[in-house]
């Protein structure tokens, strides 16, 4: 069933409609929710924080045109509002390393099979030292395969700001594969 559909539904009240939604998302969820914190703990907290008040506020909220956008976006606002609880007392000049720097691994993408291992990790390693946002970009588009307009609306950017962003990103993988050829 479409998740709009859905969504109707739980707005009516409908326990049911709110529990498949959140087993029909909880994989894509807690995916997402991985790269920005690395905190299983956080995720989890933030998940079943989010359906929660969902459940509670369900009078005041509206329909949706696109559910998992939205719900992706509500996700990173609880993960936000999570690690901000948890780290309140650490200096935000030094902040910690789990806080939205998502990491990219050997099991998120497929590498051409003759590359060499040695070849692989450069690329894996470069990638990780793409900006956070630069990685959230090309994590959403590339591997979540969210056009620009949504994925301006789960990282509250301008649609232009987050084509740059992406070019930016891709600017420098370009530079990498020619390093990679040679």
């Amino acid at each position: 069933m479409e998740h709009e559909l859905l969504w109707k539904r739980f707005l009516k009240g409908e326990k049911e409609a709110l529990s498949l939604i959140f087993r029909s998302l909880f994989d894509e969820l807690y995916d997402y929710g991985l790269k920005l914190s690395r905190s299983a703990d956080i995720v989890d907290d933030s998940v079943q924080d989010m359906f929660f008040k969902l459940w509670k506020n369900r009078e005041n909220l509206n329909e949706i045109k696109v559910l998992k956008p939205y719900l992706l976006k509500a996700l990173r606002h609880h993960i936000i509002d999570n690690l901000n609880w948890k780290n309140r007392f650490i200096s935000y000049d030094n902040p910690p390393k789990e806080l939205f720097d998502i990491e990219f691994s050997h099991e998120d993408f497929l590498i051409d099979k003759q590359l060499t291992q040695e070849t692989r990790e450069k690329v894996i390693r470069i990638i990780n030292d793409l900006p956070k946002r630069q990685k959230e970009a090309i994590y959403l588009r590339f591997f979540r395969d969210y056009d620009f307009k949504t994925i301006s609306e789960i990282m509250e950017m301008n649609v232009q700001s987050v084509r740059n962003t992406i070019y930016r990103a891709l600017l420098t993988l370009r530079e990498i594969k020619k390093e990679v050829s040679e």
